[in-house]
């Protein structure tokens, strides 16, 4: 007969590694249904805690795990340089962990699966690039005996630590200067699919409309290239803002080719603004007017932040960072 193992009690409650970890080492830290739950499981299989498992929660390892949903952004490339550099100067070993089960049908279970190869791997932090953040990924990160840091993404829970610019306030001011500028039909365009600091960005364009007694206009298009060009052509047939801030440069860029194939002239005509500053935003022509997104250091401030809190024997209570952002102004907009 096989040995019964941890796995097996975790797979068989549908928690983490960590969870099962905890019940064994540290119960009164684990809700009381669930604890009731995990002991019963533990008793039904017959399982029996050994060294390796007892040690799962307390073993240091000076390793780290970045976990990503995709590798295919460039902003995603550049954040890990700088929390691989961060992370060189601290001692710190990097795990990568890429959620590619199923990429076109992501799922909890899937992210759930995901986590418990993490929390197997016996790393001592987390670092979560994900800006997808729902209340059963907050589950998720609640339920792990790590740290965590949230990395260019912020979430609902002032209890999880994040690093990030301020998504809704680089919005409401990049607003405001349009405005100020006489631009009186600016349009915000973000993707149909959604994600939190995209979320915010349309919260803070919103609140600077507002504000100015001027209509929003919020313009939701797919994240494929095919789909969202077909859309911007739709749009500007018809009709065309002052400004277009667009939420990604990618995004941004295919809307400035649309817009030149239809002899619209920019900046003159329309001015389309980005919010990453990514390598598009250099290959774009017109080149992209862009919020920079630091990402170097966010990546390096994320690392800094887990690092404090691994090894400070104290609550540190600042865990949500905001990094300086900047303006980058290139040939898409008018000076």
């Amino acid at each position: 007969m096989n040995q019964i193992k941890i796995y097996d009690v975790a797979g068989a409650a549908g928690v983490s590694l960590a969870t099962v970890s905890r019940v064994l080492n540290h119960p009164e830290k684990v809700r009381p249904e669930t604890r009731a739950k995990i002991e019963k499981i533990i008793k039904e299989l017959g399982y029996k805690p050994n060294l390796n498992a007892k040690g799962l929660a307390s073993s240091k390892s000076t390793t780290v795990a970045v976990v990503v949903p995709e590798l295919t952004r460039s902003s995603v490339a550049e954040m890990i340089n700088g929390i691989a550099d961060c992370a060189s100067k601290r001692g710190y070993l990097l795990r990568l962990f890429v959620n590619n089960r199923n990429r076109e049908a992501a799922t909890i279970a899937n992210e759930r699966e995901l986590w418990g190869d993490v929390m197997a791997s016996g790393v001592d932090g987390v670092l979560y690039i994900n800006d997808e953040i729902t209340e059963e990924h907050l589950e998720i990160i609640r339920d792990v005996n790590v740290n965590v840091v949230l990395t260019n993404t912020v979430c609902s829970d002032d209890s999880i630590p994040s690093v990030s610019i301020d998504y809704k306030k680089a919005a409401y001011e990049l607003t405001n200067e349009m405005i100020a500028k006489g631009n009186k039909k600016i349009w915000i365009i973000t993707s149909l699919r959604k994600y939190v600091v995209n979320d915010l960005k349309v919260e803070g364009y919103k609140k600077a409309m507002e504000e100015a007694g001027l209509e929003p206009r919020v313009i939701q298009v797919p994240g494929k290239i095919s789909a969202h060009e077909k859309e911007y052509h739709d749009l500007l047939t018809q009709e065309h803002p002052d400004v277009a801030i667009v939420v990604r440069d990618s995004m941004a860029v295919s809307f400035i080719n649309v817009a030149r194939n239809l002899h619209i002239h920019i900046p003159e005509e329309l001015q389309v603004i980005g919010f990453q500053d990514t390598k598009y935003a250099d290959l774009s022509r017109p080149t992209l007017t862009c919020i920079n997104t630091p990402i170097y250091e966010i990546g390096e401030e994320a690392m800094n932040l887990l690092t404090e809190l691994m090894e400070s024997e104290e609550d540190i209570e600042d865990t949500k960072k905001f990094v300086d952002y900047n303006i980058i102004r290139r040939e898409s907009t008018r000076n």
